[in-house]
């Protein structure tokens, strides 16, 4: 049922707004599900608000709808730090239905601690474009029963999906449980749990990809119900999210603090007896980290680190890096060592399952609210909910009791086979085609090792300059219906290479090519620079610098920090060649600007840094507009520079004395 609660408060006040003549008054309300905010002061353009603790320590959940009475510029303060996100709030436009990051943009993040109590603040700001505009802002992307309601409905006809009661909360609201598949004598029983702590709805999402993938009829999905059957609970403490609670540290202790003889809630006693029912040997425990900073803006596991679960869950995270959209991280393994004192706390989760007698995986998995880099939302959430089923059966995971179960097949000896094939393919390259052919003459060689002799050999091949059969490797590793995500994007990526540099390829080939990429979801932010660098340079070479300059300047967005000067001066090269000089001062300048700022305060002591420091120079030697001084302030820092090659500096060297 829908526990929701009156509204925080709702406050009227005028205030001139820079954006509109007249003035603006701005109406809050929390009253719905998921709702929460208490608002300290409303002064109309300015709306002063906090986070709604309700027996909780302090903690940064927010959920409120705001509606402007005519157009606007609305600025909505927090008298703390931590209380926005790295991507600024998520709005809606549609009571709800629909949700998108406002942007960084739009955000003041607080200051350093130290720089006083002002500088702790934080805000963020909304332009109203309409008379009676409504929106609702949140500090996350909410999942509410609503949200479950519609994946249910959606799937209802699935036969490999049931709800079933779990248990009545204290306030007796029903808590249900989903099965995926059926018990059997080969079937082991798993729990998937989320939403311990309320607020943390990111990890819904997660859930909601997991779960559609092992309903479904792929590969994965099939094999997932051959293995297991799942008892999946969306959310642990149901109350807690429709009233809009923040959960975390609730007094006297969380649902997540809650496993062991004498449970508070209802549901976590049911969940502890499930799991003994069940004999459950296998448990996930999906939640969401702090709001932003080092850590909490990665995916990572916690959890007790007791050797073969800590083994296990490396083994997972490996092929979660073949499985995960590309576009975003794998986790991190920071599993506690149950050796140091007070590390075992069986009154979380995955401690209480991690010390069950037979437990092979008990973990928790962070997922952050969203990062800095990546436009982690709702769907790319799935996506990755989806990949860590394709992972979690791609995985071989040995009990306490095996030593190693795995064989010669697991994912180190996958990527020891990739790895030591790129490193030799140049210098050596009879000896690792032939490591990689007998994966193809082997029938009952594992099809992911099929797969990536595939993709290996038409590496080679195109080193070799045989097109026609790096183009048949490539494709056979795209089609084969067993490779893995990276796999996949691997050979697309691939094949937009072989086409580049094939002197029988046609434009329209390259640009098919491209656009075929183009077409997969959520490649790394390093596939799409290589993507777009590829493509600029076949255009250069065909001197169509114009088009080679729009890839190129879509090259930037994607690519490193440290790449992106090398970009520019190349994109300046590209305007002298089409004697478009103003336009070639003008990029060279964005260079020099850009690497003066990624050098600041001093050098990186890296490759990176010793690429970003000759990019300066050879930006600043080309600027007509450039000093003497400017110029051999450019050119010390290449010499001064550890890591610069000889022959770099030998260069800068003489140009230098070559100054006038």
């Amino acid at each position: 049922m829908d526990i929701s609660r009156p509204a925080s408060m709702l406050l009227v006040a005028a205030l001139s707004c820079s954006t509109v003549a007249a003035d603006i008054s701005v109406t809050i309300r929390s009253d719905f599900p998921g709702g929460n905010v208490t608002v300290l002061k409303n002064e109309g353009s300015r709306v002063q608000i906090t986070p709604d603790l309700r027996g909780s320590q302090p903690w940064f959940y927010w959920h409120f709808e705001a509606t402007a009475s005519q157009p606007g510029r609305v600025t909505f303060t927090f008298p703390a730090a931590q209380r926005v996100g790295v991507r600024g709030p998520a709005y809606s436009t549609d009571d709800g239905k629909t949700w998108r990051w406002l942007g960084a943009d739009h955000t003041q993040h607080a200051a350093p601690p130290g720089n006083g109590e002002a500088s702790q603040r934080e805000s963020f700001f909304y332009d109203f474009t309409a008379e009676h505009l409504k929106i609702r802002l949140a500090v996350a992307i909410p999942y509410l029963q609503s949200d479950l309601d519609l994946f249910l409905k959606e799937h209802a006809a699935n036969e490999h999906l049931k709800q079933v009661p779990l248990s009545k909360t204290r306030n007796g609201t029903p808590v249900e449980v989903l099965q995926v598949g059926e018990p059997g004598p080969k079937v082991k029983a798993m729990i998937l749990t989320a939403r311990h702590h309320a607020c943390e709805s990111m990890a819904s999402y997660v859930m909601e990809g997991w779960l559609a993938e092992a309903i479904s009829d792929s590969a994965a999905g099939v094999e997932f119900r051959k293995r297991h059957v799942l008892f999946a609970v969306p959310f642990v403490d149901k109350d807690g999210v429709q009233a809009g609670d923040q959960g975390k540290n609730r007094a006297p202790h969380d649902h997540n603090r809650d496993y062991g003889p004498m449970p508070l809630y209802p549901e976590i006693a049911a969940i502890q007896n499930l799991g003994e029912a069940q004999r459950v040997q296998y448990s996930l425990d999906l939640h969401c980290p702090a709001l932003r900073g080092d850590i909490h803006e990665a995916f990572h596991f916690l959890g007790l680190g007791l050797p073969h679960i800590k083994d296990n869950v490396n083994e997972f995270i490996g092929w979660i890096k073949e499985e995960r959209p590309q576009l975003v991280m794998a986790p991190v393994n920071i599993l506690a060592d149950p050796n140091k004192p007070n590390a075992v706390n069986p009154a979380i989760n995955s401690h209480h399952f991690a010390l069950r007698k037979e437990s092979i995986f008990a973990a928790t998995l962070e997922v952050p609210y969203t990062q800095p880099n990546v436009p982690l939302d709702a769907d790319l959430a799935r996506s990755y909910g989806r990949g860590l089923l394709r992972a979690w059966v791609r995985a071989k995971f040995n009990s306490m009791e095996a030593s190693d179960t795995r064989g010669e097949n697991d994912n180190a000896s996958l990527l020891a086979f990739r790895t030591s094939f790129l490193k030799a393919y140049r210098s050596q390259p009879t000896e690792v085609e032939a490591a990689a052919q007998k994966y193809l003459d082997d029938s009952s060689s594992p099809a992911i090792f099929r797969v990536e002799a595939h993709n290996l050999l038409s590496v080679l091949r195109l080193n070799q300059k045989k097109y026609a059969e790096s183009t048949a490797f490539c494709t056979a590793a795209r089609n084969d219906p067993q490779a893995t995500t990276l796999q996949r994007t691997t050979a697309m990526l691939q094949q937009l290479q072989i086409v580049a540099l094939d002197p029988m390829a046609t434009t329209e080939q390259v640009a098919s090519a491209l656009k075929d990429f183009q077409q997969v979801r959520y490649p790394s932010l390093e596939q799409q620079a290589k993507s777009f660098d590829i493509a600029s340079n076949y255009y250069a070479t065909k001197n169509d610098h114009q088009m080679a300059i729009t890839l190129a300047r879509k090259q930037i967005a994607a690519a490193a920090s440290y790449e992106q000067g090398k970009v520019l001066n190349r994109i300046a090269g590209w305007h002298d060649l089409q004697k478009q000089s103003d336009q070639a001062i003008s990029v060279r300048q964005e260079a020099v600007a850009l690497l003066r700022k990624q050098l600041q305060p001093a050098p990186q002591r890296s490759v990176f840094g010793a690429m970003m420091v000759t990019e300066l120079f050879d930006a600043v030697c080309a600027l007509p507009t450039s000093t003497l001084e400017e110029k051999r302030a450019a050119g010390e820092q290449v010499l001064n520079h550890d890591v610069v090659a000889i022959g770099v500096k030998e260069r800068v060297k003489k140009s230098l004395a070559e100054l006038k």
